[in-house]
């Protein structure tokens, strides 16, 4: 997977340009603005490309190794019911991309 680097930068300075300019920021916040928004824009990058879209084996073995732990946690708990609906998109997702290639 090959991303536009270029792009992606362009888009953080961007974005922390204005972020500096609305939120009012000092200047010497500058690099901790800038890192947020170059993590932002690396995320949106992977969106974009489906990189960040975890398959159903994925994330069955996810919930596998929450539901394998000792003591599980209230936000254990609230990742568990996230990653289940999670899987059933990814089960919906994956019968429907089967179908087309059928």
């Amino acid at each position: 997977m090959t991303y536009n680097t270029s792009e992606i930068m362009q888009a953080a300075w961007k974005n922390t340009k204005v972020m500096m300019k609305v939120m009012g920021y000092w200047p010497r916040q500058l690099r901790k603005v800038f890192a947020a928004q170059l993590k932002f824009a690396w995320k949106a990058a992977k969106k974009a490309t489906g990189a960040g879209i975890l398959t159903a084996k994925e994330i069955s073995f996810q919930i596998m190794r929450l539901e394998c732990k000792d003591t599980l946690q209230t936000s254990d708990f609230k990742k568990l019911d996230d990653l289940r609906t999670q899987q059933r998109a990814a089960w919906e997702r994956e019968a429907t991309t089967t179908k087309m290639a059928a």
